[in-house]
């Protein structure tokens, strides 16, 4: 009874995960021709931005990743396990919930001329960042959450925690225990999460926007500009930059796993040498202020947006994208993990690896030839590529420890392939369906630039206008568009823990 329905089932798998990932193919058939065109490579070295831009962009990145995994390490050595580490993961994803464009703006009213911090402090005036060092500490900041929430994911709770135990009882610190046990457990995982937060440091347009550099600004936003101009010269030149973002982000990769290697092969084993405990304040305090960080984010927000009204279009479609879009993914996820091949598909993961300009492109250039650019539905599907697999991203983990004692059982029943999945998989994967559809929703309304481009500037969101704003305009405006933007994603967070207990109430196996 299995086969009649597992292949069509497949099939329809990947046939959905073939049509949302398609841009990939056009967005790598466009770098080509501007690497082999030698006149493309002399006009982009004759441009006076070009260095700049590029020192602005590496120093931004490596800030960005840097200060990201610094801060999670120091969290994770001072707080893991116990129960304030239990504490903080529950209220990150509030902190998730929080779009990089909406925590941009709130940094950008506390910390720009004429901010908060200017009004109370006369003489702390920011001085011309021409290197990205604000893009960079921002991203740092609003990036850590997400790699502690990745550690959290990859931290095999029960086995690490005992053996970090017995490490201290011995008289080992915890930078020791960190060192030796907990990084080599989380070493894949946490790699995989570097490189992601490295590729989207890199090609960032929409913070880069806000926060600056801005005359030259980054690789990212240079690209940007010169492929919305419609000179031919000027898009090959875009495309050019999106090549060498891309080798940008091997050389990064190749040289973190290098360094990986030579710093793991220097981890010594048990020498009896302890080292001098240190009161870890710096963790404790991360790990208390990151909370507080997307609180303050939001008090700020409300505070300047006062009663400015807010445009019921931008909200209209924004609920519309962020709902439809997480529907949509949710189902294919589904079909996916359940009919799909169960290792490989390795390229799942390309829209989160690669930086986002060229696949954009990609998109952009399909929706010209099927004339769909200017419509909803392009947009819709512009925003899957994305969604899907940071919802996989959630989904995924859960899946794989479905209790395989309950699917023999069914079995045995003589239970097909399709009632098991629908009355034992789905049941017990109603709340990471939950979790995951928030953070879809969250990464729909956050996109920018398909946003901007499939809908050829006719589908105005929250994220689109709080950009456009940011540089010049009524604060209060700017303010009320990005706490729109940051309140919709928190009240999906919301409401799908609500519902997910109120499940749990009624079904007790799901608590």
């Amino acid at each position: 009874m299995a086969a009649p329905i597992r292949h069509p089932l497949s099939w329809l798998a990947w046939l959905l995960l073939l049509a949302i990932y398609l841009p990939l193919l056009p967005a790598f058939a466009l770098l080509l021709p501007p690497v082999f065109s030698i006149e493309t490579w002399r006009a982009l070295a004759a441009d006076s931005q070009l260095v700049q831009a590029l020192v602005a962009t590496l120093v931004s990145t490596l800030i960005a990743a840097a200060g990201a995994l610094l801060l999670a390490l120091t969290v994770v050595a001072a707080l893991w396990p116990g129960s304030r580490w239990r504490r903080l993961c529950s209220h990150l994803p509030w902190l998730l919930a929080i779009p990089h464009v909406a925590f941009a703006v709130s940094v950008l009213l506390i910390f720009a001329e004429g901010g908060a911090l200017y009004r109370v402090c006369s003489f702390c005036s920011p001085v011309a960042d021409r290197y990205g060092i604000g893009l960079g500490l921002t991203l740092a900041v609003k990036e850590s959450a997400f790699v502690i929430w990745a550690i959290y994911a990859s931290l095999p709770e029960k086995e690490l925690a005992n053996k970090v135990t017995v490490l201290r009882s011995l008289g080992y610190g915890r930078w020791q225990a960190l060192r030796w046990l907990i990084l080599p457990a989380i070493a894949p995982a946490l790699g995989a999460v570097m490189l992601a937060t490295i590729a989207w440091s890199l090609s960032v347009v929409d913070v880069a926007l806000i926060l600056g550099p801005g005359n030259p600004p980054t690789l990212a936003v240079l690209a940007w500009q010169w492929l919305s101009q419609g000179d031919a010269s000027q898009q090959a030149k875009g495309m050019l930059l999106c090549v060498i973002l891309l080798v940008l982000l091997e050389i990064i990769a190749v040289a973190l796993f290098f360094g990986w290697r030579r710093w793991q092969r220097g981890i010594p084993g048990v020498s009896g040498v302890r080292s001098a405990p240190r009161p870890l304040r710096m963790g404790r305090a991360v790990g208390l202020l990151l909370p507080l960080i997307g609180l303050l984010s939001v008090v700020v927000l409300a505070v300047v947006a006062r009663d400015s009204t807010f445009s019921r279009d931008n909200a209209a479609t924004s609920l519309a994208l962020g709902v439809c879009s997480a529907a949509i993914a949710l189902g294919v996820i589904l079909l996916w993990l359940e009919w799909g091949p169960q290792r490989g598909a390795f390229w799942v993961w390309l829209p989160l690896a690669l930086p986002a300009l060229p696949l954009v492109a990609g998109q952009y250039q399909l929706a010209l030839q099927l004339h769909l650019d200017g419509q909803f539905i392009a947009v819709l599907w512009g925003h899957l590529l994305w969604v899907l697999p940071w919802m996989l991203l959630v989904m995924q983990p859960a899946w794989r420890r479905l209790d395989p004692r309950l699917l023999l059982i069914a079995r045995t029943l003589g239970w097909g392939a399709g009632k098991i999945f629908w009355l034992v998989k789905c049941p017990q994967m109603i709340r990471p369906a939950l979790t995951a559809f928030a953070v879809g929703f969250s990464v729909s309304m956050a996109q920018y630039l398909p946003t901007l481009w499939l809908g050829s500037g006719r589908f105005g969101t929250f994220t689109t206008e709080a950009v456009t704003l940011s540089s010049g305009g009524s604060s209060a405006v700017l303010a009320a568009q990005a706490l729109w933007q940051l309140l919709l994603p928190a009240l999906v967070f919301a409401a799908c823990v609500a519902l997910s207990r109120l499940i749990g109430r009624f079904r007790q196996g799901l608590r």
